[in-house]
């Protein structure tokens, strides 16, 4: 059951408009088409209030609405670069949508939908693409379009997230660009998917900052649950990584720190950005999948790779 981590606030504006249980019935009571006719009225008729002369200090007191401070040219550029790369590797490049479906990442369990920024019509704005490409493999994979039976299928994508921050701390962006790529396949005895996508996905980030930086990553690796053996399969991909050679720096030590985020395993990938050890992207195993297409044998392994970060 949601419980409001705002409930002050909702009991405020129930006071206010002296209308008990106000939020419940909004959220709950109304059919999800009332619900959006009602608030694609309300968005109009708050918007007729605004003016031109309005819209500039509000412009000035949003940092969402602003464009990023990086070089344009240079940052198409490193898009192009990275999903070059992967058309190299047989990975299919996927042009997401500006929106996603709108719960896309909380549904999952793992991100609060406080995070998001909502819209209307069903709709939030994107804040992990990786959702999308992961929607997007599980309905190939439903009407047949994506054959993942005897080989892995790789997806790809670059995009820019935006997610909601009270305030920005130090490195923070109000929106951020990333490059991304899935694994979709199926569970194979002595988890030999597990270890063929991670060895495949390290070996692309590997490759590719090694070209384009000329300096090699290092990676660790931290031990997450959702497996029923979870040092076992941690040892297991692990090892094999080690043994298999990706031309990443593995760093020693196992990273100590919570996320329901990922399952099994997770790899944080770093470089070496003036002297200092910078985190660049990060990968793990997730049940989306599973979840989408209720098929316990599904797998999924997703990787990102910071593109603002490669701009410094």
């Amino acid at each position: 059951m949601y419980k409001s981590i705002g409930q002050k606030i909702i009991n405020r504006i129930e006071r206010k408009l002296n209308i008990p249980a106000l939020a419940d019935k909004l959220a709950n009571a109304l059919s999800p088409s009332d619900f959006n006719s009602l608030m694609t009225e309300l968005y109009a008729m708050r918007a007729a209030k605004i003016s031109p002369g309005d819209m500039l200090q509000l412009y000035a007191q949003n940092g969402y609405a602003k464009p990023a401070e990086c070089d344009a040219v240079q940052y198409r550029r490193l898009e192009l670069d990275m999903l070059l790369a992967a058309r190299e590797r047989g990975v299919r490049s996927v042009i997401l949508s500006p929106a996603s479906l709108f719960g896309c990442c909380s549904v999952f369990g793992a991100v609060s939908q406080n995070k998001m920024i909502s819209a209307t019509r069903n709709l939030e704005m994107v804040s992990d693409a990786t959702n999308m490409l992961a929607l997007h493999a599980a309905a190939g994979i439903k009407e047949g379009t994506i054959n993942h039976a005897d080989a892995p299928v790789h997806l790809c994508a670059t995009h820019r997230h935006i997610r909601y921050q009270s305030e920005f701390g130090t490195g923070m962006l109000p929106h951020f660009g990333i490059y991304t790529m899935v694994s979709a396949g199926k569970s194979r005895s002595s988890y030999a998917f597990e270890i063929e996508a991670f060895l495949f996905h390290l070996r692309f980030y590997s490759d590719y900052w090694m070209r384009k930086q000329g300096s090699a990553l290092s990676v660790s690796f931290h031990r997450r649950g959702g497996y029923k053996d979870p040092d076992g399969f941690f040892y297991r991909v692990t090892e094999a990584v080690k043994a298999n050679g990706t031309g990443i720096h593995i760093l020693s030590g196992e990273q100590k720190s919570e996320t329901a985020y990922y399952k099994g395993l997770q790899a944080t990938l770093y470089a070496d950005v003036g002297g200092n050890r910078v985190e660049i992207g990060d990968m793990g195993l997730t049940d989306w999948t599973q979840k989408l297409l209720n098929n316990k044998s599904e797998r999924l392994l997703i990787s990102a790779m910071a593109l603002d970060r490669q701009m410094s």
